[in-house]
Formats: C-alpha cells, structure tokens, sequence
C-alpha cells in the first residue's frame, strides 16, 4: 500500500484546503475566459485542461471536498494566470516549467490512483522529471513545425538560425534544472514524515503482470533481412573493425572529434559482450548489430559523412533514438516484471518510452551546445556540433521517430531481455537477502559465543 499512501500526501479532504482549492480553480476558470476572449486560443486550452486535471479526483470520487494541496494548486497555475495578468514579472520561464512538473506530478498520481498503472512514489518522480523536459522539446518542436508548414513565427521570428537555437537551448536548460529540482522537492515532499493523507481512495486488486511474446522479430521482417545469426555476429566484427581503422586515421591526421567518437564507439560496441559475461545476460546477435551499426554511422558521419551525405545526420539520429529508446523499453519493462510495486500497460509504455527518447533528446541537443560553444571559447573544433535551429529541430524529428519505431516494435523483439534482466534483478536480491542473513547468524553466533565467555 505504500505506492497509494505516499502519493495520497498530494490530496486533502479538508474544507479549509477545498476553499482555497475551489477559488483558484475558479480564477483559472475566468482566466481562461479572458483569453478566449482575446482570442489567445493555445492558452485558454491549457487553462482548462488544467482545470480538468486539479478537479478529476473530486469529480471520479464524487466528493467536492478532496482537491489536491493548494499550494501545488499554486504552483500548477501560476503562468497560466500570469500570462494573462502580468506575464512581463516572469523574468525567465523556470515558473512555467515548475507548473508543468507540477501538473505532471498530479497526472501521474492520477494514473495510479484511478487506472490500472500501478507506480512506485520514487518512479513516479523520475517519470515527473522527463515529462518536464520532454515537454520542452516537444513544445518547442510543435511551434517550429507551425512555423515551417503555416508561416506563423512562434520561434522563425527573423532572427538568425543561431540566435533563434541559443534561446530555445537556454529554454532546455531552464526544463532540465527546473525538472531536477522539482523532482528532488517533490521527493522530499513525499518522503517527509506525518500524515500520508485522508483521502480513502478506491481499492486496486492486485493485477496480474501478463506475458509477453518471446524475444523474436516479427515474420515478416525475419523474411525481408534473412540473415543467419553468424552473419550478423560477422557484420557486427567488420564494423568493429572499421572503428579501429577509423581511429588509427583519426590519430593519423589529428582529428580529434574523430578520435574521441571512435574510442567512445568502440567502447559502446563492446557493452553487450561485457553484459553477457559479466550478468550471464545474452543478448540476440541482431540486437548487437543493432548497436554496433548506429555507432558505426556516428563515426562515419563525425569523420566526413556529416558533412558530405544528405541526411546522413538524420538516420544517424533515428538509428541512435532507437538504441535509447530499446535500452528504456527493455529496463522498464524488467523492472515492470520484477517489480509488484510498478505495473505499465504496453500501450502506456508506448508512451513513456516516447517521453523518455525526448528527453534524452532534449539533455543530448544541451550538451551538443555547451559544448560547440566552449570550443569555440577556446579556439578548438568542437567535438559536437549545432548548426542552427533547423538543425536541431530536425534532429528532434528523427529522434522521436526512431523512438516511435523502438517503441513499436519493442513488445515483439525486446521482451525476452526484459525477462533475462527482471530474473538477473531476482538473483541480486536473491543474493544480497543470503548474505545479509549470514552476517546477522554471524553476528548471532559472536554474540552468544561472548555471553558464553562470561
């Protein structure tokens, strides 16, 4: 019961708490009255979404008097009222950005509470934090998509395609700390000590985790590749290779971009075996082509392809999304296997698995910047490059596609790992809970041994 208990903490069923709660629903409310009015539709949406979302456990409990704390109230509409009232006080947009955490915090609990989705407080966090940057990138992207196919100028405003990628990325740092911080306040919140609510919230049984298809591709993809297992350990050792080659040429000529992703790559390429001798986890020969191939591609296009192949950068980008979004899948679903405390339908991990590819976009796109800016600081050729807001808006595009892929094709291909994992989570435990119970019957033995000395 400790998932509905500490995520109870964020509803009160007190009359003091509803008043509050019910006034700011309705400032909300004429908020976005007033922008409908004005004509400022995008806002006057998301205020009453918002609305929505605060007065769900009210309305699905049928009880007027449960609202979610009023301070998180607070802190969930306070841009939207700003925006209408004195938006100009708002000197950055970390206050939008904590609304969004804060929103996110109470549809997540939501979840839990009224649907299947079980999650654990800590999890519920973390999922918190990359909404909050995945929100970032995706609203940023939407504006960008508008501006290119409508001729609205969200983000295309005339300025330089430099000018206009600084500003976004110093809003993807305002998400990034925004979301860390929030989460670890949040954490705090719900670990801190005292009541854990008065809500009596509806009783879930427990749900039965089902099983999974076994780790296979799909029919017709095994017919359209027909490799054998060895040639795919066999192109994975080429291309191996061609990092080796490529680093002694890199070395040769003094690339050191090239350098330092070729050594990263090679590195990278050797995770699986590391993972199956050390873990006893085996991995499919396709899955570590997989891999090997996205990191290969990244070289090549470091070395030259980049800037000589069209839409070089961009498979790389979708192949890479990819990689990260079959890692997320195949970690959360172990985890969902293991785990009673945390139970994610295969539709509602389509999603975080979306979530989380856009925010590691978001962190990859800021390191991206950092670090082409500090090169160009101290005079060096930047390791990661940015070449402007189309640039990394298209890269974002990829991302979420080779996301979206992963995230299809993971129930069929990625599930049989998820096992292997989730069992290996078992043995650990298995493991520690042994040894931990030898040292208390040595601590036991030593204990008796000086009561019989004495």
């Amino acid at each position: 019961m400790e998932r509905i208990n500490k995520l109870s903490k964020l509803l009160k069923d007190t009359s003091i708490n509803a008043l509050i709660g019910w006034i700011l629903v309705l400032l909300l409310f004429l908020t976005g009255i007033v922008n409908l009015m004005n004509g400022r539709f995008t806002w006057s949406i998301l205020s009453f979404s918002v609305i929505l979302i605060i007065t769900s456990p009210a309305l699905l409990l049928r009880k007027a008097s449960i609202m979610p704390s009023w301070y998180l109230i607070i802190l969930a509409i306070m841009p939207l009222v700003g925006s209408t009232t004195a938006y100009h006080l708002f000197f950055t947009s970390i206050p939008v950005y904590l609304s969004v955490a804060t929103i996110a915090l109470l549809l997540v609990a939501e979840m839990s509470w009224f649907t299947s989705v079980r999650m654990h407080y800590k999890f519920a966090i973390l999922l918190v934090a990359a909404i909050t940057l995945s929100m970032s990138g995706l609203w940023h992207l939407l504006h960008w998509l508008m501006d290119i196919n409508f001729g609205t100028t969200f983000l295309l405003d005339g300025r330089s395609q430099e000018a206009i990628n600084a500003a976004v990325m110093h809003e993807f740092m305002y998400a990034t700390v925004t979301g860390i911080v929030a989460g670890a306040i949040f954490g705090f919140y719900l670990r801190s000590p005292g009541s854990a609510g008065n809500v009596k919230l509806p009783p879930q049984g427990l749900l039965k985790t089902p099983e999974y298809p076994v780790s296979r591709p799909p029919a017709p993809l095994r017919r359209l590749l027909g490799i054998s297992g060895s040639k795919q350990k066999f192109a994975t050792r080429v291309m191996q290779a061609g990092l080796f080659i490529l680093l002694i040429v890199a070395l040769y000529i003094r690339d050191l971009p090239t350098a330092l992703n070729a050594i990263a790559g090679i590195a990278i390429t050797f995770v699986p075996s590391f993972i199956t001798r050390k873990y006893n986890i085996p991995l499919d020969p396709g899955l570590t082509l997989w891999i090997t191939l996205a990191i290969f591609m990244d070289a090549l296009g470091t070395f030259a392809f980049y800037e000589n192949v069209a839409r070089w950068d961009n498979i790389t980008h979708a192949l890479s999304a990819s990689v990260i979004a079959a890692a997320g899948y195949a970690l959360i679903r172990a985890i969902d296997i293991y785990t009673d405390e945390i139970y994610i339908p295969s539709k509602m991990l389509f999603l975080f698995i979306l979530l989380f590819v856009l925010a590691t976009g978001v962190i990859w796109e800021i390191m991206e910047f950092l670090t082409d800016e500090l090169a160009a600081e101290l005079g060096y050729k930047a390791v990661l490059v940015q070449h402007g807001i189309n640039d990394t808006m298209i890269d974002m595009s990829f991302n979420l596609l080779g996301a979206i892929l992963a995230a299809t094709w993971g129930a069929a291909y990625l599930s049989d790992i998820s096992y292997r994992l989730a069992r290996r989570f078992e043995e650990i435990s298995a493991n520690n809970n042994s040894i931990k119970e030898s040292e208390e019957h040595l601590q036991a033995n030593v204990f008796a041994d000086n009561l019989n000395n004495r």
